[in-house]
């Protein structure tokens, strides 16, 4: 990897008392910071920078310039909130949850925390977390919510819906069915169906197989 030195980088060092800068076949001097370094009085030199005094120490080295494009990048990224998915690590796991080695599993509702779904219908806020699946277990389960919308998909699989909050509206073969808080919904295989609520709806899901 070169490194570049522009008119920018000059006025930097010579900002500092900078004189002279050490370069080598691996540095890319633009003709701006050529101009710029003879306008400021900035020299040039391909000696090696121990032999050049402390007027040179400021010149940054190869190693500088990496390390200073790799701080940058995770900077950005950190900030973006995507260093930890560059990285595929999840610091915090979507729910809380207690095992056993016979399989048994106990997860705590109230951290289960929701991720936007692709519905394929746009502008539908649907967001859902699967808490019981493959390889735990032949079956799925998790928490779905609806949100002043509706969304329509058919059935990969058979599949069955408890009302945990809200309504939920239900409309097949030109009919609609209205389920509320408590209510048990089960869609077969295959079925194509509608769902939404014109409030705020939470519903937990199983389906077989998963």
């Amino acid at each position: 990897m070169k490194k570049l030195i522009c008119a920018a980088d000059v006025e930097k060092w010579v900002d500092t008392g900078q004189k002279r800068c050490c370069i080598d076949s691996n540095t890319i001097v633009t003709p701006a910071a050529w101009d710029k370094a003879k306008e400021l009085g900035l020299e040039f030199t391909d000696a090696p920078c121990e032999t050049l005094g402390v007027d040179a120490a400021g010149c940054e080295t190869q190693d500088d310039l990496d390390m200073n494009a790799i701080y940058k990048f995770f900077k950005i990224l950190s900030e973006k909130g995507l260093v930890e998915k560059l990285l595929e690590l999840d610091p915090a796991p979507p729910y809380q949850a207690e095992t056993d080695s016979a399989g048994f599993k106990l997860v705590r509702g109230q951290t289960v925390k929701m991720d936007a779904c692709s519905t394929g219908t746009s502008g539908a806020k649907v967001c859902g977390q699967e808490v019981i699946g493959k390889p735990e277990s032949s079956m799925g389960a998790g928490f779905l919510t609806v949100d002043r919308s509706s969304f329509e998909r058919e059935s990969a699989h058979e599949e069955i819906n408890i009302v945990l909050e809200g309504t939920i509206h239900v409309t097949l073969n030109d009919r609609t069915f209205t389920a509320r808080e408590g209510d048990v919904l089960y869609i077969p295989k295959g079925v194509k169906v509608t769902k939404g609520a014109q409030h705020f709806a939470k519903l937990f899901y199983v389906t077989y197989p998963a």
